[in-house]
């Protein structure tokens, strides 16, 4: 069993044995976790670290009379690391710090102070040529957005200069450029909820991100649910999301107006969200969907962006599809399919 594993009850948690003269004594029956023992300094009882009232304390068990008294009464996380000096002074790591204790008293917390010389730079300047986890590319094609360390740059495909456009501690990812290449949507988790954001140039007269000189952030959606895989529309007046990683949601960017384009009841698997896909003019959808529950497969779907409309599944194969692409200026749509494909059937 994991050694970290808290509030643990099962026939194979550890209890506490002696061995005297080739002979093995059961000295805790709690069904909890009883473990770490030190002797006392009398020889006739000993220190432990159990679980009997809900995390892990300091007891001392008397092997005699089999009588416990605690020694420690916190509650909120675990003691570990129990060791003993010869006079009986404990001493314990809690909460990411050092204790010691003598029977009957108050816990201390060991002060310590760790003095050292920085001989390390500041700043370490560094050529990335690898590591990105994800890139978008702007219409004009002169401009890629990445992912690199969980902060969004843009890049010139022209020339090395790189901007950076995202400096938080929490990750972005899930970019999406507008029509015009001025913004860029990503969803980010700030606050513990991965929410929308919006990235703008400043300046009217500037027109790619690598050489702006200021960018203004917007977060656009502001609830307690995750909205993540933001789109821009094509006229990139709205942006499409996947709220709670099973609906499909569109934000209209000029009066902040939310329509549901899919209810939830599509798609289960809650690991991530799905494929889907803007129209070229704008009034659909396509989509990676799953018919029915208890169906491992998905298929591809086309429903109206107004909101108003019914999925219509245009495969319906019984087999995986997926990634569902516009082509042919909309009148067609380029998928995956492994129906042709090496498949278990049983």
């Amino acid at each position: 069993e994991d050694a970290w594993r808290k509030h643990h009850t099962s026939p194979i948690t550890r209890d506490i044995w002696m061995l005297d003269n080739g002979k093995y004594q059961k000295l805790t029956t709690f069904k909890g976790e009883d473990r770490n023992p030190v002797w006392a300094a009398d020889n006739q009882s000993f220190y432990y670290l159990s679980e009997q009232d809900g995390s892990f304390n300091i007891y001392r068990r008397n092997i005699a009379s089999g009588k416990d008294t605690q020694i420690t009464q916190q509650k909120k996380n675990p003691i570990r690391f129990l060791t003993s000096s010869n006079d009986g002074l404990l001493c314990y790591g809690f909460d990411g710090e050092i204790y010691t204790v003598k029977e009957g008293a108050q816990p201390q917390k060991v002060s310590i102070s760790i003095t050292t010389d920085n001989d390390e730079p500041s700043l370490i300047r560094k050529v990335q040529s690898w590591g990105a986890t994800e890139i978008a590319l702007s219409p004009d094609a002169k401009e890629v957005a990445f992912v690199m360390h969980g902060d969004v740059y843009v890049t010139s495909t022209e020339y090395k200069t790189t901007k950076r456009i995202t400096d938080t501690p929490q990750q972005e990812r899930n970019l999406s450029f507008a029509p015009d290449g001025r913004s860029l949507v990503y969803a980010s988790e700030r606050n513990g909820v991965w929410q929308i954001f919006q990235a703008k140039i400043k300046n009217e007269k500037e027109k790619n991100f690598t050489y702006c000189t200021d960018i203004e952030e917007e977060q656009l959606t502001k609830t307690d649910i995750t909205s993540q895989y933001p789109a821009f529309s094509p006229d990139g007046k709205e942006v499409a999301f996947i709220e709670d990683r099973i609906r499909l949601k569109v934000l209209n960017l000029e009066t902040n107006k939310v329509r549901q384009i899919t209810d939830g009841s599509t798609w289960y698997e809650l690991s991530g969200g799905f494929n889907y896909a803007w129209s070229p003019d704008g009034k659909w959808f396509t989509l990676e969907f799953i018919g029915n529950k208890h169906d491992p497969y998905t298929d591809i779907a086309l429903v109206s962006a107004d909101g108003k409309g019914e999925l219509v599944n245009l495969t319906n194969s019984g087999y995986t599809s997926s990634s569902p692409k516009w082509t042919m200026d909309g009148n067609a749509i380029l998928f995956t399919t492994e129906r042709y494909g090496m498949r278990n059937h049983a």
